[in-house]
């Protein structure tokens, strides 16, 4: 009779593990299925690039200067060109204080640097900073909605910051 029990003991332990082998594999598949997808631009940003954005770098302003942005976006949607508008006429207003390069979604080298972002605007190599009145903003996704990490007016008051004093 032990001999029995100890087989059937055996044999409820392999379909225990069994069993959990098949949850954990179930589980892997369930992340790997719902996880966020890497670079996945909003419906609008893939459009515009379907329907042929243009996918050229682009760069305006001083080589010299001594503040470089770079923005990497989906540049053809209405809440980046705002924040390029803004440091085009920054540029215009105050020559010689920065230079900008405009890389759009679709390029290698913007996509891997944006990661998990859809959109992320760097000056001087960093995205987080602190306002004049104590705001701390991230320059990362979409700006200018209540959820947003910053406005693209927030950009011009880093760049006086950063200017101040510069002819």
């Amino acid at each position: 009779m032990t001999g029995t029990t100890r087989a059937g003991k055996r044999s409820s332990l392999g379909f225990t593990i069994a069993v959990v082998v098949l949850i954990a594999a179930l589980a892997v598949e369930a992340f790997i299925y719902f996880r966020p997808r890497r670079n996945q631009a909003p419906p609008e940003a893939r459009e515009a690039i379907a329907q042929g954005a243009s996918l050229r770098v682009e760069t305006f302003g001083d080589q010299s200067a001594t503040v470089e942005i770079t923005l990497y976006a989906p540049l053809t949607l209405a809440w980046h060109e705002k924040t390029i508008d803004l440091l085009r006429n920054y540029n215009e207003e105050h020559p010689g204080r920065i230079h900008v390069t405009l890389m759009p979604k679709g390029l290698a080298e913007c996509d891997e640097e944006m990661d998990y972002s859809c959109a992320v605007l760097l000056i001087n190599g960093e995205s987080e900073f602190t306002l004049p009145d104590g705001r701390e903003v991230l320059l990362e996704k979409r700006p200018n909605e209540s959820y947003s990490t910053y406005d693209s007016e927030d950009v011009v008051t880093i760049l006086d910051a950063l200017t101040e004093g510069s002819s």
